[in-house]
């Protein structure tokens, strides 16, 4: 089960990526364009909600259940304990947040300026959390 949900979300990592740049560059697609924020405009945040929740719920799991590293196993390294956990939490904070904030905002160019904004950070939060081979604590760039 472990390398099952671990290799899941090691390949998640890669469509999270990408929808959190697609949703970037439509916002800043749309605020070039001056385009209206239309529920169209939504569709690539809404995509990038939906699998971010799927990895956390992922992640959640290996961190807290399935693990080696797990915050209840006695041979913590404070990496996977503690900064990737933190950094996927910050993502799907992100996204979430700055989803309600568009929401709030009465103007389009208001609308699209949110959303480069958390999504943006979104995307870079999400290339600091991936834990790269070049690193000490790196894993393969896929998991097979």
């Amino acid at each position: 089960m472990y390398l099952l949900i671990v290799a899941a979300h090691s390949l998640l990592r890669w469509l999270v990526l990408a929808l959190a740049a697609w949703a970037t560059l439509s916002a800043i697609g749309g605020a070039r364009d001056r385009r209206a924020f239309t529920r169209r405009a939504r569709l690539p945040g809404v995509a990038l909600s939906a699998v971010a929740d799927i990895q956390l719920l992922l992640g959640l799991s290996l961190w807290l259940v399935l693990s080696p590293h797990a915050v209840t196993s006695a041979g913590r390294s404070g990496y996977w304990t503690f900064f990737h956990p933190l950094c996927g939490l910050t993502v799907v904070a992100l996204v979430h947040v700055g989803s309600v904030r568009i929401r709030r905002k009465l103007d389009d160019a208001a609308r699209w300026r949110t959303a480069i904004r958390f999504y943006g950070a979104a995307v870079a939060v999400a290339l600091v959390a991936i834990p790269w081979p070049f690193l000490g604590t790196g894993r393969p760039l896929l998991p097979f």
